[in-house]
């Protein structure tokens, strides 16, 4: 039973411990020419769920490699027959309309935003739906086209209103989400006003708007313009830094559980700044390293090679090989890359967050019962498709 008046959370495990894991599975997804990633991904996901713990207690993932390889099949083939009838039909139509391609180019995959938004919401829900605590599940109901849905009129509005809207689009789509998740039987209740999050983005519009005046000075040869975007530029971008990490901890501490259980978070925008630089770097020196590894490694078998053949004879080499081989460099490239980030810049920013949330009130979790069996079996495609997370 839950006793205490607050619950802490923490991250356990090492950072070494999940670069290890990620590394192993990286030369995997390699070696399985991309075909091992849906297992990665579930092995990643299982370490990172186990390490995070609310009051000592561990979180469950609950997914299975073949839902996501599953999924990712239909997305594909929904997204490629997207791609090869309706693209092809808006070129169409803009060379006839206009004589050039442009136009219909960026209305078809202005199209795909849509389709984006709609593979934000079934991932989240396909990672809530496989995710327990205390043996209990939380759930997502389905509302992924109303999601989408809204998602484009509030960014119409936002572009329309020139960012005025920002906030309660993030504050309306949060709503939405948040009071369609559960945990077990008890569903999630979302308290946040929307006018909490305005004064932390008012900084972001006032340098948005002042950067932009500049901008129109200078194509007018206003000598003093590319000063003031030299002093507005930077601002704009810490203040924009400041609203996403403020605002994700304001939204995330308006859920309530129930009628009582409350969570509090209060991140650190310099912690998350500095998490990102130091994370981006170490992942840079490790990936400069397993170049010149492998740079190394060629130059050894090249030498050798001198003895037995002629290294000329690699210039009638199929085009099929050469293309094969580079495609396999760029797999290790991006895989890896993802893979470095995970550890290096995710996982302190999940530690980051664990370490300032308290689940306040908690004695009602104590009472919550299983809920109604919500499963997935196709996973999170679209998500996957579009790399949300890069592989978390």
């Amino acid at each position: 039973m839950v006793a205490a008046d607050h619950l802490p959370a923490r991250m356990s495990g090492t950072r070494t411990d999940l670069l290890v894991l990620v590394l192993k599975t990286t030369g995997l997804t390699v070696l399985t020419l991309g075909l091992y990633s849906f297992w990665a991904r579930t092995r990643i996901r299982r370490w990172l769920w186990s390490s995070l713990q609310i009051d000592g207690l561990p979180f469950e993932y609950a997914g299975r490699p073949l839902e996501k390889l599953m999924g990712f099949v239909i997305a594909a083939v929904i997204v490629a027959v997207y791609l090869g009838l309706v693209v092809m039909l808006l070129i169409f139509a803009s060379l006839n309309l206009t004589g050039e391609a442009t136009l219909g180019t960026v209305v078809a995959f202005g199209l795909l935003l849509p389709v984006f938004w709609f593979s934000v919401y079934r991932g989240q829900r396909y990672l809530l739906n496989h995710t327990r605590w205390r043996g209990i599940a939380f759930s997502m109901v389905p509302g992924a086209g109303g999601y989408a849905v809204r998602a484009v009129l509030w960014s119409l509005g936002a572009v329309l209103t020139a960012g005025l809207l920002i906030p309660l689009r993030t504050h309306r789509l949060w709503k939405y989400r948040a009071e369609r998740t559960l945990y077990g039987d008890v569903p999630f209740a979302f308290d946040t006003p929307a006018g909490a999050l305005y004064p932390l983005f008012a900084p972001v519009l006032a340098c948005a708007y002042v950067s932009a005046i500049f901008i129109g000075m200078a194509q007018y040869g206003f000598s003093y313009a590319p000063v003031g975007l030299v002093l507005t530029l930077p601002a704009l971008g810490v203040f924009w830094i400041r609203w996403r990490v403020k605002s994700f901890g304001i939204l995330a501490s308006g859920l309530r559980l129930g009628d009582e259980v409350v969570i509090r978070m209060n991140l650190s925008t310099w912690r998350v700044i500095g998490i990102h630089l130091l994370g981006w770097i170490l992942t840079g020196m490790l990936m400069l390293a397993a170049f010149v590894g492998l740079l190394f490694a060629f130059g050894f078998f090249a030498a050798g090679a001198t003895v037995n053949f002629d290294l000329e004879l690699l210039s009638e080499a199929s085009p099929y090989l050469i293309a094969a081989v580079l495609v396999l460099f760029f797999l290790t490239f991006f895989v890896l890359r993802g893979a470095l980030k995970i550890a290096m810049v995710s996982f302190p920013l999940f530690r980051h967050g664990a370490a300032t949330m308290v689940v306040g009130n908690p004695t009602e979790i104590s009472r919550v019962q299983h809920g109604e069996k919500a499963h997935m079996a196709d996973a999170d495609g679209f998500a996957n498709l579009f790399d949300m997370g890069s592989g978390i």
